[in-house]
């Protein structure tokens, strides 16, 4: 991660593995699955480079070779066991001049450190140690943490959705069954007057649509207090009492009757 934010994409870089050990394995490979172009891995026991090489499908090299494989190099994984820096900054300045000052990477994660701190005074040499890493992981935690707080804040607020629609159901039916008896009022009302005044049918259109939103009109107070009541969980209440108003039940009831007749 640190490596693409300097480098960007990885499929064009070259990787120095420095060490063969367990954890210089697991960076390397963390570095393959990431998709640098080319991996190269040099130890002081060469049979064990070549081991570790062919297992992550890279080279390996001799450790004498070191100063000309850092030249090569734009990602640099060191982990020995050396009591001594290996990567000093020295060294790492004559390999920029001959790298032409192209950005470099290294990840220090041996203990104790395997590149000198001086190594990060170098122009275009990115260094880190273990203690970066370790507020790399930190930061990481923490962004995660907070993009799992918004994640539960969306998930809340999705649940918070769906029980209000599902509140709003207990009224659905009283809703429609209102709707309808007024609209059935309204129609029978509108056919009435439109065979005595004899309507052409534009005038019928025109009257069609006022009665209709003159229903609409009436009907948005109470169906709107009748969703608000449901969304506070009182919508059985509010729902036997509309029916109860309007004698709904018996509406329906004559309505199902008359259909199965």
């Amino acid at each position: 991660e640190l490596a693409k934010k300097i480098f960007g994409e990885l499929d064009r870089k070259k990787a120095l593995l420095v060490g063969a050990g367990e954890m210089a394995e697991l960076a390397a490979q963390h570095l393959v699955n990431q998709g640098v172009a080319q991996l190269v891995v040099v130890n002081r026991t060469f049979s064990r480079a070549q081991e570790l090489a062919e297992k992550l499908h890279g080279e390996a090299a001799p450790m004498e070779n070191l100063p000309q494989e850092l030249v090569d190099a734009d990602i640099v994984i060191t982990s020995t066991g050396a009591q001594e820096y290996i990567i000093t900054g020295d060294m790492v300045q004559r390999v920029m001049r001959e790298r032409k000052m192209k950005p470099m990477f290294f990840i220090d994660i041996a203990v104790p450190r395997d590149v000198d701190p001086q190594v990060e005074r170098v122009e275009n040499v990115y260094a880190y140690d273990i203690d970066d890493l370790e507020q790399v992981v930190e930061e990481n935690r923490k962004r995660r943490e907070k993009e799992a707080t918004k994640a539960e804040r969306i998930v809340e607020e999705e649940v918070e959705n769906f029980l209000h629609w599902l509140r709003s159901q207990e009224v659905v039916p009283v809703i429609v069954s209102l709707r309808n008896w007024c609209d059935e009022i309204r129609k029978r009302e509108l056919e009435k007057t439109v065979s005595r005044m004899k309507l052409n049918g534009e005038e019928a259109k025109a009257l069609e649509a006022l009665t209709s939103a003159i229903v609409n009109k009436i009907l948005h107070p109470p169906l709107s207090y009748m969703k608000e009541a449901a969304s506070k969980g009182e919508g059985e209440k509010v729902a036997r009492l509309v029916k109860g108003l309007f004698a709904l039940e018996e509406k329906d009831e004559h309505k199902d009757r008359d259909q199965r007749q």
